[in-house]
């Protein structure tokens, strides 16, 4: 059920624009003469995602307002979010979210070098010991069951 509007108070749907560019998005909202500064004017992020921009601006007897609301998508750094307002026109600036790409395998095993070089040294000792130990064995071996004959 929609509300009532009387004489006066008016409701009004401003005009509006994107301006899509690589680092953010830029959305103009143009309003009327009658806001000359940005008194009455809100913006707001809902829980639900999306951009609420609303105004409410008293003219003499007259009371002048607005609403609308935009979908945010999840690449925008919602809390960067900036407006500022100039010469009737409200703009509202949205930065994206840098996505860093994913890491190459070889700059995966950079970033753990120490941990590489750790295991590769105490494989080497497990090793070195394994070969010592079957070396003594063998030794030991050999020598307790060789025969010398004089």
């Amino acid at each position: 059920m929609e509300a009532k509007v009387g004489a006066s108070e008016d409701r009004f749907e401003p005009s509006y624009e994107w301006l899509r560019e690589q680092r953010h998005d830029v959305l103009l909202v143009h309003l009327p003469a009658e806001f000359k500064d940005k008194e009455g004017l809100k913006v707001q992020i809902s829980s639900f995602g999306g951009l609420k921009v609303s105004g409410d601006r008293r003219v003499n007897k007259k009371r002048l307002r607005f609403f609308r609301e935009f979908p945010v998508w999840k690449d925008y750094e919602t809390d960067e979010i900036q407006a500022e307002f100039e010469k009737g026109v409200l703009k509202i600036t949205l930065p994206k979210k840098i996505i860093k790409p994913p890491l190459a395998d070889e700059e995966k095993g950079s970033k753990n070098s120490r941990l590489n070089k750790f295991t590769k040294v105490v494989l080497g000792v497990v090793a070195a010991v394994v070969v010592a130990a079957g070396l003594t064995g063998f030794a030991y071996y050999t020598f307790t069951f060789t025969v010398i004959e004089d």
